[in-house]
């Protein structure tokens, strides 16, 4: 690799509910993108390249790269390459990207994540087909089972009640409110969360992830090409993606995400992070269920085991804590998809800016680090360490 890679432009839709969407996808998408080029200052003929998530099953023939391509404007020359990898697809375009950018193949890559769900029912219907035929899916496993698997083992170890899981919905929820992308903007008390419909022990209702729909896009620069752009470019510092095992019982321990803790020490080695919480400004984690939040925490080092629960109920991870998490409102508050997994990285790039929303911006944001995870017991991960680039 031969050139670093910078983040230039971000575009983001408002998020909302699929029965309620007044935009067609591809008109969601095309609104990431023109806001992506528009927020770099760039026009389309400035691009050599896209990354497209495209999640078989899902959105095969709705936003099929090539189609989208053309229905874009954006010409029918473009090299598009094509990510999929399940829940994590938006998590990766923006590391295929930067990989070309490194490379010196490409010097800006437009990552598109596009609206995934369209109805809960579809929805369903093919996330059901997720689990292991063989093991998983006779007993009726769904993807909220094996969210469950974490949590139930985390309240065996270290005695966390369904009041402590509910705590991290209360605050994605509060800091959604401010979010003016968000989906779900209310704000939540710990015995709504507790007291709504049961689903699988210790999860309830409220502590699971809505279905939502809205668009992101992200530029990737290279070195050379960032004094073309308008906003503050953000270094894309370290990067990695690690795997688990398929099946459940490959897993050797429910109550540590062993899988995200040995990326991010990688990760930290890359970018030479020694003290995660003096070294992060800000921090936005995949957490489709509030339960997993606390324990992603600890696997990122800003917690010691059994401690995660307790930097939440601190008020360390609040706006003006000392490490603000997921002030977007996180999944648990927006999940489009592809472009829920993209998310977080969108949104730490926008705080390293200084482009934020007014009222979740960081002041003074530096360091950020933005996560994913997806997959059948949520095999896959990935986490990059930004950081803000004065221009000299």
């Amino acid at each position: 690799m031969t050139t670093r890679a910078f983040i230039g432009g971000v575009g983001i839709t408002e998020a909302t509910s699929p029965r309620k969407q007044t935009s067609s996808a591809i008109e969601l998408v095309q609104q990431a993108v023109w806001g992506a080029l528009d927020h770099a200052g760039i026009t389309p003929a400035a691009l050599d390249g896209l990354v497209i998530g495209n999640i078989d099953g899902f959105e095969g023939t709705v936003l099929g790269a090539k189609h989208l391509v053309r229905r874009l404007g954006l010409g029918t020359d473009l090299p598009v390459s094509v990510v999929n990898t399940g829940g994590t697809t938006g998590g990766n375009l923006m590391q295929v990207a930067a990989r070309q950018v490194r490379a010196g193949d490409r010097h800006r890559v437009l990552c598109i994540g596009g609206p995934t769900f369209f109805g809960a029912v579809d929805l369903q219907s093919a996330i059901n087909t997720n689990s292991p035929m063989v093991v998983e899916q006779p007993l009726g496993m769904g993807a909220y089972h094996m969210g469950a698997f974490y949590p139930s083992a985390y309240q065996r170890r270290y005695g966390a009640t369904v009041e402590d899981f509910a705590f991290s919905a209360v605050q994605d929820h509060e800091h959604a409110s401010r979010n003016p992308f968000a989906h779900l903007r209310n704000t939540v008390t710990i015995d709504d969360v507790v007291s709504s419909r049961p689903l699988s022990s210790p999860m309830t209702m409220a502590m699971v992830c809505p279905v939502s729909t809205s668009a992101n896009a992200l530029l990737i620069c290279s070195e050379d090409a960032i004094a073309d752009v308008r906003p503050t470019p953000v270094l894309i510092g370290a990067m990695a993606t690690s795997s688990d095992p398929y099946l459940g019982g490959g897993k050797s321990d429910f109550a540590a995400m062993e899988n995200l803790a040995i990326l991010a020490r990688k990760v930290y080695r890359m970018a030479d992070i020694r003290d995660p919480l003096a070294d992060f400004d800000v921090v936005e984690v995949f957490s489709p269920y509030a339960p997993m939040q606390p324990m992603q925490l600890e696997a990122l080092g800003f917690a010691p085991p059994g401690g995660g629960i307790d930097l939440l109920r601190s008020g360390a991870t609040r706006i003006d804590g000392q490490i603000p998490v997921n002030l977007s409102g996180g999944p648990l508050c927006t999940n489009a998809g592809v472009a829920g997994e993209l998310a977080p990285y969108v949104y730490v790039a926008l705080q390293l800016m200084g482009d934020a929303p007014e009222a979740m911006q960081v002041a003074g944001a530096r360091r950020g680090l933005a996560h994913g995870t997806g997959g059948t017991f949520f095999q896959f991960e990935n986490l990059a360490v930004l950081e803000r680039h004065e221009r000299s």
